[in-house]
């Protein structure tokens, strides 16, 4: 297998260029360039075509949601489908967390993400698994809880709708939903506890908690626990 081929889309230089540089520094990484605006890392993801993109949600001309947007329908799904994107957000605006979740990226980091788990996250991406940061999940949880809208604004002219699961998916729970316990034991997963950690809160064998987990990632059709996690928060089952 040959490298795994990076785009950088980031428009602080010294958080650009650190994340370039130590990526390239990596074994099997290379950075095929980077952009500081969303119109420039546009043309980039299409010339480039890479495996990861890298996207600041914050960019200064259009945000991130709108280039992974243009950037899928302006090339054949196949192709598109072959880019990841890992979606940087800022954990201290919840907005702006929420539009991160409503791109529909692959993955879901915080600007202060340790390089080590940066890194990590990369790699579960590029296995097609989905890595979200437990800060974004619970935002989101807690977005969903409240009852508002299923849409966010990341800017005053441009709505994004958080995308659901899809129709096989949702078959697949209509005719096997989740239990009661098994709901309680995903709303911790989404919360970032272990399995320890759950067996301790719901006063449960460590056993048992494996045995729900794997009945929730059997009928949510998800290949671990964040990607469960992801396609709970699209499905709004802990609303």
């Amino acid at each position: 297998m040959g490298d795994i081929r990076v785009a950088i889309i980031e428009d602080h230089s010294l958080t650009r260029i650190g994340m370039r540089s130590s990526l390239n520094e990596q074994e099997g990484i290379q950075v095929v360039g980077d952009e500081a605006t969303a119109s420039n890392g546009l043309k980039l993801l299409q010339s480039t075509k890479p495996d990861i993109a890298i996207i600041d949600i914050g960019l200064p001309d259009r945000d991130g949601i709108w280039l992974v947007q243009q950037f899928r329908e302006s090339m054949v799904s196949e192709t598109a489908a072959q880019t990841k994107v890992m979606m940087l957000t800022s954990f201290a605006k919840e907005q702006m967390v929420l539009a991160a979740f409503a791109a529909g990226a692959d993955s879901y980091c915080v600007k202060t993400i340790k390089f080590e788990l940066l890194l990590e996250a990369l790699h579960i991406t590029h296995g097609g698994q989905s890595w979200i940061d437990p800060a974004i999940a619970r935002i989101v949880l807690k977005h969903t809880r409240t009852g508002a809208a299923a849409t966010v604004k990341p800017n005053a002219t441009q709505t994004v709708t958080i995308s659901a699961i899809d129709p096989e998916q949702a078959s697949i729970l209509e005719a096997d939903p989740l239990t009661n316990r098994e709901m309680q034991v995903l709303e911790l997963i989404v919360q970032g506890y272990s399995n320890k950690e759950i067996a301790q809160k719901l006063y449960l064998s460590l056993g048992s908690v494996k045995v729900y987990v794997r009945g929730i990632l059997n009928k949510l059709c998800a290949s671990d626990r964040t990607q469960a996690a992801v396609l709970a928060l699209r499905a709004g089952l802990l609303n």
